[in-house]
């Protein structure tokens, strides 16, 4: 049986540093907010609400119970080049194109449960995409650095099945 939540119909609701939220599927969503977090107006224009993590900012969202994985909808929004001038000029004099070089991430998963504690680098990816990341787990924790917006329209997953 797979699990959803979509945040789209959400009334639009600022998140307190370490209040709990309830979802309306069972899972619940902690925020040690320095700077936002919350459930905001869609960044694209879309109609509707979606999950936003703002920059330095850890996100633990608990499902209740051991998953076996999780579906992950959304895109990133920054405005910090990963490359300065000084990266780039010893770029070209070594002759290396910069196309070729990956963007360090800008945020990052913790898996948590019963097996233990896994790091997981984010994925960047500046139009709407999708992350699986396998359990078992109970947390996952979403870490953010500093300019750097994780902006989440829905999540799915997959309890574990005790047989």
């Amino acid at each position: 049986m797979e699990c959803h939540q979509h945040f789209a119909r959400m009334q639009p609701h600022h998140f307190k540093p370490h209040d709990i939220w309830q979802g309306n599927s069972g899972l619940s969503i902690t925020s040690n907010c320095t700077s936002y977090a919350g459930l905001y107006q869609d960044f694209q224009g879309n109609p509707g609400t979606e999950l936003v993590i703002g920059e330095n900012n850890d996100l633990q969202i608990d499902f209740g119970k051991e998953i076996d994985c999780v579906m992950l909808d959304f895109y990133v929004v920054s405005n910090c080049p990963w490359l300065d001038e000084d990266d780039l000029i010893e770029c070209d004099y070594l002759g290396i194109s910069t196309d070729l070089l990956d963007a360090p991430p800008l945020y990052w998963l913790t898996l948590s449960g019963q097996s233990g504690t896994e790091y997981v680098p984010g994925v960047f990816a500046s139009t709407p995409t999708r992350q699986l990341l396998l359990g078992p787990f109970r947390k996952l924790t979403i870490s953010t650095k500093q300019a750097s917006t994780l902006h989440i329209p829905a999540l799915s997953w997959r309890p574990v099945l005790r047989h």
